[in-house]
């Protein structure tokens, strides 16, 4: 096989800069239907860029050639360092594999000490960290523990507080619909910042560990030191830590402010603002017309604190009863809007905030009270947004397992579709798409399609049974291509990766007019004969024609013996060509 010849260059023309725009465009349109995959080649000459479209860098490399080269460049998967990941609001951009084919899915380890509670997975530098209760000999205990996040095996567990929890008894927490019932415990999930992993009990004790041994840094008794307390199922908030400080509502305190923050590096108090009290709910962070703010659903509206000075910001009433039992989904933020929703025959509602002037302005969008129905109260699942629709499961502290999965336009309030049987489990959003945890232990993808329900793949990932009685009411995680979740029984990690990028090699001339083009995956392992069946090269002499239009090679592509595909094209004549490979859906 012959290198290519400088010979053959009069075959080629530069890519013309001003075609670049129009394939752009073009890309844009179909980046949904077709996985763009990095082509490799070494030509002579510049390199331009094509500016980015969602999700996507292109790169093109021009020269004496001709051959256009573009693909997805390698995102380095993120961690999800605390409850509703690094931005508080359940989302992540990491890819996912959405082929969930029957029976293709294992889970990567399964970790059965991890045992009792609602604590949800925080991954970071890998580890991986959950809230867990057990007795110690001295009485039910509650523990910070950390596992490798590649094995599952156990690294340390350091006890945190006297957990207040029977996981034997059928009741608060450990109610349910039989076998789905049973394990109450640690209602919070730990946050990790710098080698720093951070722990708030069920009884107000704030609590910061080393990483890498669990030993203690330093500790908080709320109570005590600051006049914190509980409400009725005791403290449910997870620690909000954003970059050098950690966000919470102390319920009560000593000068009847409330909302604080503490910082990470020492755990002393950096501010303290408003008297306000606490609900169940964890702060999320956001960042509003520009300024950096923490909220807090408290038991009378959303609250809004900048986040370093402590100053008052803003407030949302709720447009139903103020909470006096209990309220567990998180607000949700989207661009300016601020949703809320809350179950004991409450409701939901957005407003809109503005800044002008210096002066903050809260105006309601829509409210439905307890009238509405079942549709529009989240007990304790928090909702996600996306593209502006509200994606949540909702029901009352009866539903279990019927509970459905609800679209809700963010703006007026219109529900759009309701699918049942769910459960009071969990939701993130993950490369755009649903991922849902069932109350009874399953893991569903789905489109974040406001149109209509449209289920991607369905994994089973806990058994119970009368032998083995838990639940999931807990939101997954997700980080590095994992998804890590967590029951009333167990923990688990599974491998959804998408499949490693394809490129392609430099291309090469069997003779005056054969070229071979070979596709490799990006780390040297073999193309499978499923995913070769979904991998296309097209063509085009037409730098700016659409990409729709560009042709398919017909020529196929043959597997060989080391894993790569090749297939060869006839290259006549003068005219430009270029290449590109697509991996479609």
């Amino acid at each position: 096989m012959k290198p290519l010849k400088s010979s053959c260059h009069a075959l080629y023309a530069n890519v013309a800069a001003a075609g670049t725009a129009a394939l752009r465009d073009s890309m844009e349109q179909d980046a949904r239907r077709a996985r763009l995959i990095l082509m490799t080649f070494t030509a002579h000459g510049g390199t331009a860029t094509i500016p980015p479209f969602p999700m996507r860098r292109l790169r093109m490399l021009t020269g004496a050639l001709g051959l256009l080269l573009l693909g997805n460049s390698i995102v380095q998967g993120t961690d999800w360092p605390q409850f509703r990941g690094a931005t508080t609001d359940g989302v992540s951009s990491d890819p996912i594999n959405v082929s969930w084919t029957s029976g293709g899915l294992t889970a990567v380890w399964t970790n059965r000490s991890l045992t009792n509670g609602f604590s949800s997975v925080a991954v970071s530098q890998g580890r991986a960290f959950v809230m867990t209760s057990r007795d110690d000999g001295s009485g039910l205990t509650e523990y910070c523990a950390a596992v490798d996040a590649a094995t599952g095996n156990n690294l340390w567990a350091t006890p945190i507080d006297y957990a207040p929890w029977d996981p034997t008894y059928g009741g608060d927490g450990g109610s349910g619909s039989y076998p789905y019932d049973l394990g109450d415990g640690p209602r919070t999930t730990p946050s990790v910042k710098d080698g720093r992993v951070i722990a708030l009990s069920g009884l107000l004790h704030l609590v910061c560990m080393n990483a890498t041994n669990g030993s203690v840094t330093w500790s908080n008794d709320l109570v005590s030191q600051f006049g914190g307390s509980t409400i009725g199922w005791d403290n449910c908030q997870s620690p909000c830590l954003d970059n050098d400080l950690v966000f919470l509502n102390l319920n009560t305190a000593f000068d009847d402010q409330t909302l604080a923050a503490f910082r990470v590096s020492d755990g002393t108090m950096a501010w303290s603002s408003q008297n306000e009290g606490v609900t169940h709910t964890t702060p999320v962070v956001a960042t509003i017309q520009g300024v950096r703010q923490v909220i807090f659903a408290t038991q009378t509206g959303l609250v809004s604190i900048d986040r370093t000075t402590g100053a008052f910001l803003w407030k949302y009433t709720y447009p139903f009863a103020s909470i006096d039992t209990s309220m567990g989904a998180n607000p949700v933020v989207y661009s300016n809007i601020v949703y809320c929703t809350a179950a004991y025959f409450r409701g939901a509602g957005a407003a809109q905030v503005t800044l002008a002037n210096g002066t903050w302005t809260v105006t309601q969008l829509f409210s439905k009270t307890a009238s509405a129905g079942t549709a529009y109260r989240s007990i304790w699942m928090t909702p996600i947004c996306y593209q502006g629709y509200i994606y949540t499961l909702c029901g009352e502290n009866s539903t279990f397992l019927s509970t459905p999965l609800n679209c809700i336009e963010i703006s007026t309030g219109n529900l759009k579709w309701s699918t049942n049987g769910f459960g009071m489990g969990g939701l993130i959003l993950v490369d755009g798409k649903l991922l849902v945890l069932t109350e009874d232990g399953q893991l569903v993808l789905a489109q974040a399609n406001p149109n209509a329900y449209t289920e991607l793949a369905r994994y089973r990932a806990f058994q119970f049974d009368p032998n083995n009685r838990g639940k999931c009411w807990i939101s997954p995680a997700f980080s590095n291509g994992r998804i890590y979740a967590h029951s009333t029984t167990a923990a688990i990690s599974i491998d959804v990766s998408p499949p490693p990028l394809l490129k392609l090699l430099s291309p090469q001339f069997l003779n005056g007019t054969q070229l071979q083009l070979t596709v490799s995956t990006a780390n040297g392992t073999p193309i499978t004969s499923n995913r070769l069946s979904k991998v296309e090269v097209r063509a085009t002499n037409d730098i700016g024609a659409p990409f729709s239009t560009w042709t398919k090679l017909t020529n196929p592509l043959v597997l060989a013996t080391n894993g790569t595909a090749r297939l060869t094209n006839t290259v006549t004549g003068q005219s430009r060509r270029y290449y590109i490979t697509v991996e479609t859906p």
